[in-house]
């Protein structure tokens, strides 16, 4: 009964150990099976981290790409308005010299006109001095009832200078026209034709004479006189733009002499 017992027991003991080396094996099994879907979710973690970190390598390149052509973009617009800005500087230059053109060519065309008008009063004043001549030649000049005595330009100058213009003028008209008088001789007579109309306060008619001798013999020694003979006609008559021109061709042609300096004090009157 003893020996049974002790048989019993051993087997007992040894059932015990065998199920608790069955129980440890499952719990065994079952750890490494959560180590094993540990292992997996870890690697399914690093499967997923190494795609997120090429996914995000991969929008790094792209924002790299697109930041450049950002700064690309906003480098040429900055050039654009670089040449805008300086395409708007050259079109004002370009305004400014054609506003300038156009006035330049406004103040020219004036200064035309003005000696356009200025040759028209000067050829009139011809015609009409042409006009005169023509009367001139139909009278026969003749001085104390009798033939014209001292019939010169120095005859006539010298009536000119004793006071005696009505004498001086006959002369000088019948002379005028003369083919045969000398070019002093010529300028002188037209001259002098024009200092007796002024005195007589015949404006129009010295107008004539100055302008003529002026027009045909520019360089004359009676070139100075004229021109500030002429502008004091052409005062006398109103005609203060023609008296300015005269007076200015006077300070050109003869800034030295003594007319010059008279018609500068004349000037500052008009």
């Amino acid at each position: 009964m003893k020996r049974f017992q002790r048989v019993f027991i051993l087997l007992s003991s040894l059932v015990f150990l065998i199920t608790f080396s069955a129980c440890k094996t499952q719990e065994d099994v079952r750890r490494e099976k959560t180590v094993e879907n540990l292992n997996e979710q870890v690697a399914q973690t690093q499967k997923s981290s190494a795609n997120a970190s090429s996914r995000f390598s991969t929008l790094e390149e792209e924002v790299a790409k697109l930041t450049g052509k950002l700064e690309e973009s906003i480098h040429s617009k900055q050039e654009d308005s670089k040449d805008t800005a300086l395409m708007k500087d050259r079109l004002t230059e370009l305004e400014d010299l054609n506003k300038k053109q156009i006035e330049f060519m406004k103040a020219l065309n004036d200064k035309v006109q003005e000696q356009s008008k200025y040759i028209e009063q000067v050829i009139a004043s011809l015609s009409s001095l042409t006009e005169q001549k023509e009367q001139s030649k139909k009278k026969e000049v003749k001085l104390d009832n009798g033939p014209l005595q001292n019939v010169t330009v120095r005859g006539a100058i010298g009536k000119y200078k004793a006071h005696d213009l009505i004498g001086s003028k006959e002369i000088l008209l019948s002379l005028v026209d003369n083919k045969k008088l000398r070019k002093k001789e010529k300028e002188a007579a037209l001259f002098y034709l024009g200092m007796i109309q002024y005195k007589d306060k015949n404006f129009e008619e010295a107008k004539v004479y100055f302008s003529k001798l002026f027009t045909e013999y520019p360089e004359s020694s009676y070139g100075a006189s004229t021109l500030l003979n002429l502008a004091k006609t052409f005062i006398q008559l109103k005609s203060k733009e023609e008296a300015t021109q005269s007076l200015d061709e006077l300070a050109t042609r003869y800034p030295k002499s003594r007319e010059a300096l008279e018609g500068a004090k004349l000037k500052t009157k008009i």
